[in-house]
Parts: structure tokens; sequence; C-alpha cells
């Protein structure tokens, strides 16, 4: 009884092991139909050869692309190799989406909930445009000090410069952050894909009274 046990003990042990050696990760969890994401698949394992099986993604993602990074770190004097495998991601539909478990020989991924929303109609003049911003705020209505995300888009059907940046952001009596690094991904808007930059903001006002975010160049 005692063998059987610590068996049973030693399978669980290598199970939990086997799924921690195998993650799998998004860059965002809500998103617009339409909107790309990228999906983080990454193996602990070095002895593990081969590439994950994708098949289970094609019933509700359309996959754009894959690429496969290596890595070595180095950790308490030990060398830890690592394979991440980053998928481009497109719902099919809109609601809640879940991406399946995913295999890598006998390691299996954790199922992720994704939330895709309808997305709002552009007008004709932005639809044409090559280059154009949106903004919004997740809150126009915070006491003072409180915080309130400003999220910046800049779509693009054209290629940008590589000196292209937006003009700082500075806000007269309150304060802002920048919140990570800003992220990319793809839209499609009236049958023409966009290449999306998505930057985030935290402001916090320091005095009562209207607020005026400047416009961004």
């Amino acid at each position: 009884m005692t063998r059987l046990l610590c068996t049973l003990l030693f399978c669980l042990l290598a199970w939990q092991a086997s799924a921690q050696d195998f993650t799998a990760s998004v860059d965002r969890s809500r998103l617009k139909l339409g909107e790309s994401l990228d999906l983080t698949l990454e193996s602990a394992d070095a002895t593990e050869f081969g590439k994950p099986d994708l098949t289970p993604l094609d019933e509700l993602f359309d996959v754009l692309g894959t690429r496969q990074v290596n890595r070595l770190t180095t950790l308490d004097g030990q060398a830890r190799a690592s394979t991440r495998w980053i998928v481009t991601l497109r719902p099919r539909h809109s609601g809640y989406v879940v991406v399946p478990p995913l295999r890598l020989g006998d390691a299996q991924t954790q199922p992720i909930s994704l939330h895709v929303v309808e997305a709002s109609s552009q007008n004709a003049d932005e639809q044409m445009a090559p280059v154009f911003i949106d903004a919004s705020l997740d809150h126009e209505s915070v006491y003072v000090q409180a915080q309130s995300v400003l999220t910046l888009r800049i779509y693009h059907s054209v290629s940008l410069y590589d000196d292209s940046s937006l003009t700082p952001l500075d806000i007269p009596d309150a304060r802002v952050e920048s919140l990570g690094e800003p992220r990319t991904y793809e839209q499609d808007i009236g049958g023409v894909r966009h290449g999306v930059i998505e930057l985030r903001y935290a402001i916090f006002p320091q005095k009562s009274g209207q607020l005026t975010i400047p416009s961004q160049v």
C-alpha cells in the first residue's frame, strides 16, 4: 500500500513538473474583433525537442505567424535553457473565446480565456487615412490624485519611419506615468489591414476642475 501511494505521489509530482515546464501566456486578454494578439508558449525542458501542436487553434483563430526564440539564462551559477514560440493569432469570433490547451510531447498548457469585443466602426475619413490616432480613457471623472488610464492607439496602413514617435504627453496640473512598453498588433478596418501601436499612460490629477489632455502628434 505504501509503495502504491509513493508511486501515485511520484506520478503527480512528475505531472506538475511537466505542466510547469510548458506554459502559455498572452500579451492581452481583451481585444477587438479583427485585432491580433501574441500567444507565447515556453518550454523549460531542454530535453524536449520538436514543436508544439498548434492544430487545436484552427477552429477559433487565424494563425498569422510563428517565430521561435531560444534563450539561455544563468541563475545562481546554473545555466537554464528555454525555448519560446510566439504565435500571432487573430480570433474569428467575438465574445468569450478560449485558447485551448496545447501539447508539446507529454506536456500540456492551461487554457486561456479571451474577451473579444465587436470593433466600433471608424468614419470614412479615418478608413482612408494611412495613419490616424485614437484615444480613450477608462474613467473620465476621478478624484484628485486618483488614477485614470489613457490609451492611445496609432493605426497605420503604411510603414512608419524609424524615428516616428508621439509628442511628449505633458499635462499641466497632472502627473503622467507611462504604463509599460508599447504593444503592437494588427486590426482589419474596412478590409484594410492596419498595424496598431498601443501606448498606455496613468494620469493623476493634482487639483480639482476640468483637465484637458492635449492633442498628440
